[in-house]
């Protein structure tokens, strides 16, 4: 019969192995880089080590550099003395809600973090159940207070699923530009906007928004200050008036008053060297008329489209009269390219997203968001698990 200090070292032993288990599972749950960190500092410190289950962000921000050197140190000595953690958390000046994320989403060193007292009352909420949401919903919601505001960034957290993939930056650098343009009504970039972001609107139809916000801001650039070439002159003819358009204003507001995508024309004007007449008569927009490359002769411009209110097909005078302005016109070679070119594009692309650029305060970020805004446009890459979402949203 084994004797009474065999079975003390025993369980002595088995204690030791247990706690061993339990820290390295402790240790297990945060992300690879950050876990030898994590170790050095909470090999000494039982009260620091229970931080991983009781406060993983806490001990995160640590382990990584969070605040001053000074409130570390005090943060520590308060964990030691078993101080209140809400305590604990405002000697670093970490926010409360970050108890509620698990060790598995921190992934980054925090920087920027919203911590007002509605921010916190109403994320608290919205804090996603599983470990694998909550790593991408953290990210989203900490870039979208960094690129906007807290307004921006509680609308991007009731979003727990992101129909997009989430290693991409396009969707994530578009929204936020687009959000803060929306709330920002001095600037030339929200005058390019079809529709301004609400805390209501759908992840789905803000994105459709804020790529429509791109494209308007790509026709400005083509356009620089206006087409001096129209290629034909306007006039009137069967009592028609032939308006042509010139600038990214005409451009706007003929999309506007005739329910069509002319405000999306920035590759059109570009790369297929159009040009487009608003038709009227008394005042009243009935069709527009665009001009291309003829078929058979690139050097000669031809009516390409027709079209009215709404891209409904237009009436057969609508069509004669065109053509009869066509055949008033003295026709020459067409000139390629838009005056200006890729210079007074860039220079238009540039004073547009200067001020999105000087309100960041991360250097960083910055430089994501000018690549960005120099950048070719891509669509982004829909997430296959949620590719329904954009049915219903």
């Amino acid at each position: 019969m084994p004797d009474l200090a065999s079975q003390s070292k025993r369980k002595r032993s088995d204690q030791k192995a247990a706690k061993l288990r339990t820290r390295n599972r402790r240790l297990d749950l945060f992300h690879e880089p950050y876990r030898q960190h994590i170790a050095s500092l909470t090999c000494c410190s039982q009260a620091l080590e229970d931080l991983s289950s009781s406060f993983p962000a806490l001990l995160f921000a640590l382990t990584t550099n969070y605040g001053t050197p000074r409130n570390r140190a005090k943060t520590v000595r308060l964990v030691n003395e078993g101080a209140p953690l809400k305590k604990v958390a405002d000697s670093l000046g970490l926010p409360w809600w970050l108890r509620k994320i698990p060790a598995e989403a921190l992934i980054e060193p925090f920087t920027e973090l919203p911590d007002s007292a509605e921010f916190n009352r109403q994320i608290i909420n919205l804090i996603p159940n599983t470990d694998t949401e909550a790593r991408y919903w953290l990210r989203r919601v900490i870039y979208a207070y960094r690129a906007c505001d807290e307004d921006y960034a509680l609308w991007m957290a009731r979003h727990k699923r992101f129909p997009f993939r989430d290693r991409a930056r396009e969707p994530h650098v578009l929204l936020a530009a687009w959000a803060w343009f929306s709330k920002n009504r001095e600037t030339s970039g929200h005058k390019l906007l079809r529709k301004s972001w609400t805390e209501n609107i759908s992840m789905i139809r803000a994105y459709d928004e804020a790529r429509a916000w791109e494209r308007r801001l790509r026709l400005a650039a083509a356009l620089g200050e206006g087409l001096r070439d129209t290629w034909f002159e306007g006039g009137t003819v069967h009592g028609y008036e032939f308006v042509a358009l010139r600038t990214v204003e005409d451009f706007l507001n003929e999309s506007r008053v005739m329910g069509n995508c002319l405000d999306q024309y920035g590759d059109q004007v570009t790369r297929e060297n159009i040009r487009v007449f608003s038709l009227r008569k008394s005042g009243k927009h009935l069709a527009d008329v665009e001009i291309g490359y003829h078929e058979d002769d690139p050097a000669i411009p031809m009516i390409e489209q027709l079209r009215g209110p709404k891209n409904k097909r237009a009436a057969p005078k609508l069509w004669q009269a065109a053509y009869a302005w066509l055949g008033s016109q003295t026709i020459r070679p067409i000139v390629e390219g838009v005056q200006g070119g890729d210079r007074i594009g860039q220079e238009v692309i540039a004073s547009v997203w200067r001020p999105y650029l000087n309100s960041l305060r991360d250097p960083e970020q910055r430089e994501i968001v000018g690549n960005f805004a120099f950048s070719k446009p891509q669509d982004p890459v829909m997430d296959p698990a949620n590719a329904l979402l954009q049915t219903i949203d």
